[in-house]
């Protein structure tokens, strides 16, 4: 990390800065983002997953196999 105020390299683990003697910023710690599939995500997954099955079971497979034979 570089000094604020002088913009000397300091390593990490310094609290001070070596040749101008104020005092470093802290580290940000990086944000944690979160990994998988968080139950709201899901329960949209199931959802869209049971709308889509619901549409071909009654309306398109229907059309499909009841269709009139063509003459």
């Amino acid at each position: 990390m570089n000094c604020p105020n002088c913009g000397v390299y300091n390593p990490e683990e310094r609290k001070v800065c070596w040749r101008c003697d104020l005092e470093l910023p802290k580290p940000k710690e990086p944000k944690k983002r979160r990994q998988g599939l968080t139950a709201g995500r899901l329960w949209l997954i199931v959802g869209i997953a049971l709308v889509v099955w619901l549409i071909l079971s009654y309306l398109i497979l229907p059309l499909l196999f009841n269709a009139p034979a063509a003459p």
